[in-house]
């Protein structure tokens, strides 16, 4: 992985309001050389829809970038979404983003992307993937679709509860499903080089053809988490997982709401938070705290 001698802590901040709900949403490309991070923060997704998302990028920026630019149209053109079957949904659109980045539109598309970060790329090959943990309002209920290692908790009453679980390949689920697609896991990395075990994208780990795409030693095929909204519901945070190497659910949760006892506003309040995500001193935390960052606060209002 490549990094600067000095952290890049500038932050692209978005803040908005629409309804019962506030948000804020900032990143920081932190010590990495590029940022790989992308981020949706959508308050009109339709007539009674929200949609946030948070997508980390690996082995370059160009596949987070295209699902974040085009999760929220295919999830409105989906049949399920359009049944009300939000949780199918989703599953379906992450699926979906597969079969399109394979095709010669989408492939134009991550060439533009790939040359105006990276340079160009004349034989280019999409080997790149990216996390996605997205969040859905929809009818007073939240569904969260995770795929990686990103993480989402909901603050309600005080207290944090997780809305979504990381993928790591040395869990037991993972990793029985990367060995009977013919994988192994060393040192927490499949055939040792991804740190992760579901993602959009990494074709390289998707080649059995005798499996689904949900049986793939890599799948797009999401986890997903549904909580009602009620009037005890404080905050959902969203954030990749470089947000959660320095700061617990606990830590997060005691900041949000002292910013919001001081009065702070909701952008800097999450600006704060990457500023206690980030480590001062490269070699300090073994690594820890040099990730890009994203993070994204939904505040519920009564």
């Amino acid at each position: 992985m490549a990094y600067m001698t000095t952290a890049y802590t500038e932050k692209t901040t978005i803040s908005g309001q629409l309804r019962n709900i506030s948000i804020a949403a900032s990143e920081m490309q932190g010590w990495r050389i590029h940022m790989e991070d992308a981020k949706i923060a959508e308050l009109n997704l339709d007539h009674d829809g929200f949609l946030f998302g948070v997508y980390d990028g690996h082995g370059g920026s160009e596949v987070s970038t295209y699902v974040s630019k085009h999760l929220c149209s295919l999830l409105l053109q989906n049949e399920n979404y359009q049944a009300g079957n939000y949780d199918i949904a989703l599953q379906e659109t992450y699926l979906k983003f597969d079969e399109l980045l394979q095709e010669e539109d989408a492939i134009s598309e991550l060439k533009r992307i790939r040359f105006s970060v990276y340079g160009e790329y004349p034989n280019y090959e999409c080997n790149a993937g990216s996390t996605a943990l997205t969040a859905l309002i929809k009818s007073n209920k939240i569904y969260v679709a995770n795929s990686g290692d990103s993480k989402c908790i909901l603050v309600k009453g005080g207290e944090a509860f997780s809305m979504s679980c990381e993928h790591k390949p040395e869990y037991e689920i993972e990793l029985n499903r990367i060995k009977n697609a013919g994988g192994i896991v060393t040192d927490g990395r499949v055939n040792g080089n991804l740190n992760l075990s579901r993602a959009i994208g990494d074709f390289d780990y998707k080649q059995n053809r005798e499996l689904s795409p949900q049986e793939q030693m890599i799948t797009a095929f999401p986890d997903i988490a549904i909580q009602e909204i009620t009037p005890d519901c404080d905050f959902l945070v969203l954030g990749t997982d470089g947000v959660w190497e320095l700061l617990t659910n606990q830590s997060c949760l005691e900041s949000i709401y002292q910013g919001l006892r001081d009065r702070k506003p909701l952008t800097t309040i999450v600006e704060d938070l990457l500023d206690q995500c980030l480590t001062p001193d490269y070699y300090a935390y073994s690594g820890l705290g040099t990730d890009n960052m994203t993070c994204i606060i939904v505040k519920f209002h009564d």
